[in-house]
């Protein structure tokens, strides 16, 4: 497969997964209104997420060199949906915490999966690849964010979930 389709992978990658990070604040309110639960254990399910997008990369890099690429962000884009599609459907705090953090593990894994495989692609421009996947993190925000407002507006966050 030529590279520049896997660049343009690995960007749309990225793209799909900003949100699981950008749009939360998006989400906590329409939360509390509809379960009742207080601020801080909403929050603490972000915090899971951020936890395990954090401290599972390294986990990432060992893993990605043990099973490829290909099985490796599938597994990922698994996690991600599964942990975001979910939170559609937790009725508990802990539900929400344990279905954040395996969308988390999804994005530590899609993030580092990505950004290293175009680096392993364009030795020849690695800062044009990394800076492209970057870039794809902090547009999905831009292109989504709308969406997903609109989707909670008119339906609720279960269905912007799902």
């Amino acid at each position: 497969m030529n590279r520049w389709v896997r660049l343009v992978a690995a960007v749309v990658a990225m793209i799909m997964i900003a949100n699981l990070q950008y749009a939360w604040t998006l989400f906590v309110r329409p939360i509390m209104s509809a379960t009742g639960w207080s601020l801080s254990e909403v929050q603490w399910g972000f915090t899971f997420f951020i936890a395990f997008e954090t401290w599972m990369m390294p986990l990432s890099g060992w893993l990605i060199d043990r099973i490829g690429p290909r099985i490796f962000m599938s597994v990922a884009a698994l996690l991600c949906g599964t942990g975001w599609a979910g939170l559609g459907r937790a009725h508990t705090p802990v539900q929400l915490y344990i279905l954040y953090s395996l969308a988390g593990l999804g994005a530590s894994w899609i993030y580092c999966g990505s950004t290293a495989m175009g680096l392993k692609w364009f030795p020849d421009r690695r800062g044009l690849a990394a800076g492209l996947i970057a870039a794809g993190f902090g547009s999905g925000a831009a292109l989504f964010i709308p969406i997903i407002a609109y989707i909670i507006r008119v339906k609720d966050f279960r269905a912007a979930f799902l």
